[in-house]
């Protein structure tokens, strides 16, 4: 199952990425993003700590950056008590800004244990595109206050 979002802004490639990357300016895109310990440059290989607050529950997230393409994309494989799964951000120039989509995989259990993910995945993928929207909206946001 793959959940995805999409937004369009009147910015360059370059200042969305700026953005994207910046860790300064995590929280105010990624409310849910608590204490991230994400010093230092990114880059594929690199590994960064994170704690999430997300419906009244607070867990670490181990972060893996899995592509680092600037201007172009940031990915991660997110791995937690309950889940894990890849992100990745990708942007694509366009005549009057830049295209950015979210692509989240979750990774599915093996066996029996696949069925109810796969209800729980396809009740909950309403709620989920949801937050992906949210968050690029506010990222959109950002982007346009902070240039």
């Amino acid at each position: 199952m793959t959940y995805s979002a999409r937004i369009d802004i009147g910015a360059s490639p370059n200042r969305f990425f700026a953005v994207l990357t910046d860790p300064s300016l995590l929280k105010l895109w990624t409310p849910e993003a608590g204490d991230a310990r994400i010093e230092g440059n990114l880059a594929v290989g690199v590994v960064r700590q994170a704690v999430i607050e997300q419906f009244g529950r607070k867990f670490p997230v181990k972060l893996l950056v899995t592509r680092y393409e600037p201007d172009t994309a940031v990915g991660f494989e997110m791995t937690t008590p309950a889940w894990t799964g890849s992100a990745e951000y990708l942007l694509k120039s366009q005549p009057h800004g830049t295209t950015l989509e979210l692509i989240f995989k979750p990774v599915m259990p093996a066996g029996w244990k696949r069925i109810p993910a796969l209800a729980v995945a396809t009740v909950a993928r309403p709620m989920v595109q949801r937050i992906h929207r949210r968050r690029l909206e506010a990222l959109r946001s950002v982007v346009e206050t902070h240039s």
